[in-house]
């Protein structure tokens, strides 16, 4: 059994998750209780949000295989422990001591192929194809992989104070997946170190040849790029909406895109401009002001969150036999009584990027918001010097896209 035990060792510990990217780990109670156990990939990204003590009272057993932890796990605790939700140990490899093997609910494994080519020593530049798109759920195993090896490679990037993080998807869209899903939310990462100072995506075209001469559907890139130089593959024509900086008090994880959505929504005046073309490409690109200067930086989430309130604030919903309970349950989380929401939401003065039946739509005793991005196809989300207070700050616009005339098949190195 090679499974080694990390208790009371940060450094130890920091040092084998810097050099087993690939590997595996449960984190455990130091007296083994096994109630709140947990078996992560080594890439997984709550191990990176991690605050204090790393190896007490949660001790860290890491291992290169899931086999030997399944080992350890039937000789110490002799109980289940079960995979991270959040990570590529994910659905399956639950320890279980009846067999002493790793179990998988995945099924079988599809076919598939992908390429990802080690990261070359000291280049910024991150790549892979494939056969299909990474799924977010119930994606077959080797999409697991390929995910894994994507994002172990991503977290070795170090970015400059002048550098931000590019991520490019290549291929064919499909229908009602946002960009920003695809290059960053499926991949289960919060690209959290590479992208510290701000995160720039963009839907590239033509998938680009890969080194091995085979033609795979799809390709990710992903880089260090300097913080001006723009996307590589869309000329920017007029600003259909913008905004100068709004407060937005302090985030609160699932209720961002409802937070940003209010603060703009107040703060529409003038004349709105033209509404854009439907099926008209269009970036949303955001400057976000910290409230510290230790602030954590964009990640996945708090992109996915500012993109969806910010496109959100310039539609409309339209469906007037839920507006009144939508508003209803959003006052309950807004600093707003339900008719100013309703009014907000139902307002078509300026909705320059369309309209949308059910914007916010009912779910359970909550909602979800539904805002019409499918044709957002760039986007970025860059740190500004921070500002004193306790709440963050952003400021921005929509820009229509155009696709650029012999545009290059990766981004510009950094």
């Amino acid at each position: 059994m090679s499974a080694h035990e990390f208790r009371g060792d940060d450094t130890g510990y920091l040092s084998w998750l810097g050099t087993h990217t690939a590997g595996y780990l449960i984190n455990i109670h130091k007296n083994y209780n096994p109630t709140g156990a947990r078996l992560h990939h080594a890439s997984c990204y709550t191990l990176r949000n991690q605050r204090g003590t790393l190896t007490d009272p949660y001790i860290k057993v890491c291992a290169d295989q899931v086999a030997d932890l399944a080992a350890w796990a039937v000789q110490v605790v002799r109980a289940e422990i079960r995979p991270c939700r959040s990570c590529t140990a994910r659905p399956g490899h639950t320890l279980t001591p009846a067999t002493g093997r790793p179990s998988t609910g995945a099924g079988p494994i599809t076919a598939g192929r992908y390429l990802a080519p080690p990261r070359t020593p000291g280049s910024s530049v991150v790549e892979a194809w494939a056969d299909d798109y990474i799924h977010f759920e119930n994606e077959p195993e080797w999409q697991m992989l390929l995910r894994n090896v994507i994002t172990s490679q991503c977290a070795q990037l170090d970015p400059s104070a002048d550098e931000v993080l590019h991520a490019v998807f290549y291929g064919d869209k499909p229908p009602r997946m946002d960009i920003e899903n695809l290059v960053l939310y499926n991949l289960h990462n919060s690209f959290m170190r590479s992208g510290r100072n701000g995160i720039r995506f963009e839907h590239g075209l033509d998938t680009p040849a890969a080194p091995n001469e085979q033609a795979y559907r799809v390709s990710y890139r992903y880089a260090l790029a300097p913080r001006s130089a723009g996307f590589s593959d869309w000329e920017q024509g007029r600003t259909v909406a913008s905004f100068g900086w709004t407060e937005l008090r302090e985030f609160r994880r699932e209720k961002v895109p409802a937070q940003v959505w209010l603060a703009l929504a107040r703060r529409r005046g003038g004349q709105p401009e033209p509404a854009l073309a439907a099926a008209t490409s269009f970036a949303v690109k955001i400057q976000i002001r910290p409230p510290q200067l230790n602030s954590p930086g964009p990640n996945t989430e708090l992109v996915k969150g500012i993109i969806d309130g910010v496109v959100s604030a310039f539609q409309a919903h339209t469906d007037r036999s839920t507006s009144g309970e939508v508003a209803a349950r959003l006052a309950k989380a807004l600093p707003a009584d339900p008719a100013e929401i309703e009014a907000l939401l139902l307002e078509h003065r300026w909705a320059v990027l369309g309209v949308v039946p059910r914007l916010v739509f009912l779910r359970g005793d909550a909602v979800q918001w539904n805002p019409g991005d499918d044709w957002c196809d760039a986007g970025e989300l860059l740190v500004a010097p921070p500002a004193t207070g306790t709440g963050w700050a952003i400021s921005g616009q929509i820009v229509e896209l155009a696709r650029r005339r012999n545009a290059p098949a990766t981004s510009p190195d950094a």
